[in-house]
C-alpha cells in the first residue's frame, strides 16, 4: 500500500446487487417474488445496503403491496469497481486500486530481486549478518528496475559493495519467461 485516502460515501467503487433471500421471504411473498427480484434489480442498492447494514427493517411498495423486508430476508451482493479491490465490514468500506503502473512493477522487480538474493545468501551458506559483495545483470525491466532500486536492493541484502566478482561467487539465474536475471555475490571480508 502506497497511500491511504478517505474518499466521500459516494464514491462509485461498488455497486450492489440487492436479491430477495428466498427461503425466507418466500412462504410470505410467494407470489411477489418476481415483482420484489424486478424492484430491488432497480432499487438504489446502495441505500438498502446501507439500512441492512444498520439493522433495519424496510417497507417497499411492490405492485400495489406492502413488502416488509428484515435485513436477513435479503441478500447483499458486493460488485468492485473496475480496477478495485473491495470488501466491506461494520460499516466501513475498503477500496484497493489494482491498477499497476511502471513505477509498481520495476518496485515489484526490485522486490523479486531482494527475495533472490535472500535465498541465494542461504543457498551460499552465508549468516544472516554477512555483509556480502553483489552483482546482478538481467533483462532490461531488472536493468531498468535496478536503476531506479539498487539501494534498497543493496540494503535489504546486506550488501556493501556492487561490483563484478570473478573469484568465489555464488552464482544464481533465472529465465521464467518474465524476467531473465544472473546474480553474483559473496561474502564481503573488507565489508563493515
Amino acid at each position: 500500500v502506497k497511500a491511504l485516502e478517505l474518499i466521500p460515501r459516494d464514491a462509485e467503487l461498488v455497486t450492489y446487487r440487492i436479491k430477495p433471500n428466498l427461503p425466507r421471504i418466500g412462504k410470505r411473498y410467494g407470489k411477489l417474488i418476481p415483482a420484489i427480484r424486478k424492484f430491488l434489480a432497480a432499487a438504489d442498492g446502495g441505500a438498502i445496503a446501507a439500512a441492512v447494514a444498520r439493522g433495519e427493517t424496510q417497507e417497499f411498495a411492490i405492485d400495489g403491496a406492502s413488502v416488509v423486508v428484515e435485513p436477513e430476508d435479503l441478500l447483499i451482493e458486493t460488485v468492485s469497481a473496475e480496477g478495485f479491490a473491495c470488501a466491506e465490514d461494520g460499516g466501513y468500506l475498503v477500496g484497493l486500486d489494482t491498477a499497476l503502473d511502471d513505477a509498481l512493477k520495476l518496485e515489484g522487480v526490485a522486490r523479486d530481486l531482494v527475495r533472490a538474493v535472500q535465498d541465494a545468501r542461504k543457498q551460499a551458506g552465508l549468516e544472516v549478518s554477512d555483509r556480502i559483495v553483489l552483482h546482478i545483470e538481467g533483462d532490461e525491466s531488472v536493468e531498468a528496475a535496478l536503476a531506479q532500486h539498487r539501494a534498497y536492493v543493496m540494503s535489504e541484502t546486506l550488501a556493501s559493495r556492487w561490483a563484478r566478482i570473478d573469484i568465489g561467487a555464488f552464482t544464481l539465474r533465472q529465465d521464467d519467461g518474465d524476467l531473465t536475471w544472473t546474480l553474483h555475490l559473496a561474502r564481503d571480508a573488507d565489508g563493515a
